[in-house]
Order: C-alpha cells, then sequence, then structure tokens
C-alpha cells in the first residue's frame, strides 16, 4: 500500500462537510499513511496543509494535528504552526482537538506536540483527555498481546479518533466548581474568596464537596517546574483551568509539566482558553493588581 500524505488525500477523503473532522497535515508521511486511513476509516474529514489551516474557517469542528517528525527533529513545520496559532489571527470556536506524532525521538517533539494543543487551547479550541498519540521510529511500546505492535499502534489511533469525533457532553445548567490552590495562609483564604464571587457572578457554584463539573487550580511557579505538591492535586476529572502566578523564568515548561499530569497522563479536559498565567509576578502580588483581578474576571465570564 502506498503510505504518502497524496494517498491519504486523494483516497480516502470525501467531500468536505462542516461536519468533517479537519486532519492538520504536517511532514512526509510513510508509515502514519497507514495509520491515518485506518484511524479515519469511514468517517467524513478533509485533509489540510498547516498553511492552508491558518488562512481557513474552523468553527464548531473536530481537529486532528497528524504530524510525522523530521529526521532533523527540527519540525519546521510543527513549529510554524504553533507560530501561527499564537498570533491570534485563528478564532477555533467550538473547536475540540487532539494529535498524532510519528516517528518522534527525544522530548523535544512530545515538548512540542504538547505546545501545538496548548496554543490550539489559546486560539478557542478545547483539548480532549489523553489527546496524544505518540510512536518512535521503534514501536516496542506497543509489543504485547496477540496484535502486532503496528496494529496496535493503529487500534490506538483508531480510539484516539473516536474519541476525538464523540458528542461532547452536555454542559448543566449550574455547574459545580471545586477551586484548588498550593497557596497557604491569607493567600489562599483571599484568592478563594474572590474565585468564588466571581463563580456566583458567571452562574456556577462553588463547593468542596460532591464531584465537580469543573476544577480551577491556582498555583505558582517558583523554579520552573511544578513540583509533586502540585501535580498531587490533578488526579481528577471533567474540564480544568489553570491560574499560574509566574515570578520565575521557565513558565512554558511549568506549564507542560501540568499539562503533562493532567491531560495527557490524567483524564482532564481543557475547555477553550484554559489558562491565564501572571507572568512575572507571584500570587500576592497579583491579588493586589486590579489589572490583573480584571484579567481573572474576563477569562472566566468568557463566552
Amino acid at each position: 500500500m502506498q503510505n504518502t500524505q497524496d494517498h491519504l488525500q486523494n483516497q480516502s477523503s470525501p467531500p468536505r462537510s462542516d461536519e468533517a473532522l479537519v486532519v492538520v497535515s504536517m511532514g512526509k508521511h510513510t508509515r502514519l499513511g497507514d495509520v491515518l486511513e485506518f484511524a479515519v476509516s469511514g468517517m467524513a474529514f478533509e485533509t489540510v496543509e498547516p498553511e492552508t489551516f491558518l488562512c481557513g474557517s474552523w468553527k464548531n469542528r473536530r481537529v486532528l494535528f497528524a504530524i510525522s517528525t523530521e529526521p532533523s527533529g527540527e519540525n519546521t513545520l510543527l513549529r510554524a504552526l504553533i507560530a501561527g496559532l499564537r498570533t491570534g489571527a485563528l478564532a477555533l470556536a467550538d473547536c475540540i482537538c487532539a494529535a498524532l506524532i510519528d516517528g518522534a525521538s527525544g522530548g523535544e517533539a512530545h515538548l512540542d506536540a504538547i505546545t501545538l494543543l496548548l496554543a490550539a487551547n489559546g486560539a478557542g479550541a478545547g483539548v480532549i483527555a489523553q489527546p496524544l498519540l505518540e510512536s518512535k521510529r521503534e514501536l516496542k511500546r506497543f509489543s504485547g498481546g496477540k496484535e502486532t505492535p503496528f496494529e496496535r499502534y493503529r487500534a490506538l489511533a483508531r480510539e484516539l479518533v473516536m474519541r476525538l469525533c464523540a458528542d461532547a457532553p452536555q454542559a448543566p445548567e449550574r455547574p459545580i466548581v471545586r477551586f484548588l490552590t498550593t497557596l497557604e495562609g491569607g493567600a489562599s483564604f483571599d484568592w478563594r474568596g474572590y474565585v468564588a464571587r466571581v463563580m456566583e457572578e458567571s452562574g456556577r457554584a462553588m463547593e468542596d464537596i460532591g464531584t465537580p463539573d469543573e476544577t480551577i487550580l491556582l498555583c505558582e511557579n517558583e523554579n520552573g517546574l511544578p513540583d509533586e505538591k502540585t501535580l498531587s492535586l490533578l488526579s481528577g476529572a471533567g474540564l480544568l483551568r489553570l491560574l499560574i502566578a509566574s515570578p520565575a523564568t521557565g513558565g512554558a515548561l511549568y506549564l507542560a509539566g501540568l499539562i503533562e499530569r493532567a491531560c495527557l497522563r490524567g483524564s482532564y479536559t481543557l475547555p477553550p482558553h484554559a489558562v491565564l498565567v501572571f507572568d512575572g509576578v507571584s500570587a500576592v502580588e497579583a491579588m493586589a493588581s486590579r489589572a490583573e483581578m480584571e484579567r481573572v474576571k474576563a477569562f472566566f465570564v468568557q463566552p
């Protein structure tokens, strides 16, 4: 079978539909061509290049980023797409996304994929729980069982696409919100009170008992990596929003660590625009800033 991007486009894509899955294709597909063909079999989908995606209009679509990594590790197209999404020119209103990356080596491609999902989230797309399927050049991680590693790989790709395209759960009329923080003492008390008032204004109820529909985590980047105390709070499910005070450098790596635990390994989903960062200030300093608190209010009352 011809395992190329052209094969995927020419043999599998039905006519465009506003309901169709959008496959954003990056790199020269060899093995990934067969994997994608199996993963989207029987579905309405269209395949687009990154440049076309950035210039398009994508509302209420399911988006799968399909990446064949470059042997050099540069992943030029992937990083160009991240940069394009960060400009704010593309609105992914009501979209939901996931990613499939083939041939990854080392941790750089993994970090790039997380950064891509966060850039799409910042452009307005939701991110499903466990949104990333990765394969290295060898398929040892898929060994075991009756299936061959390749059969297991493409079955997991199919499962990812099925979860991506599943109907989103109906939002409750008055969502229950749980507020979590690593802060202590007066700082924790002040933030909890402010967020509770904003929740009431936005039609949510903040409670500490029961199963929440949405979790808000307020944390502070002190050294570039989330500590175990922070990560231990990310053991639930449902929607997750992050408030990150970042007085230290390394904020991007800190955020990636949170997403790794909460979404890639955990069961949280990200609603659109799920992250708010207070760059260069502590949580106490952010609370003392009227401008920052207005950002918090706008963050929670967004459509």
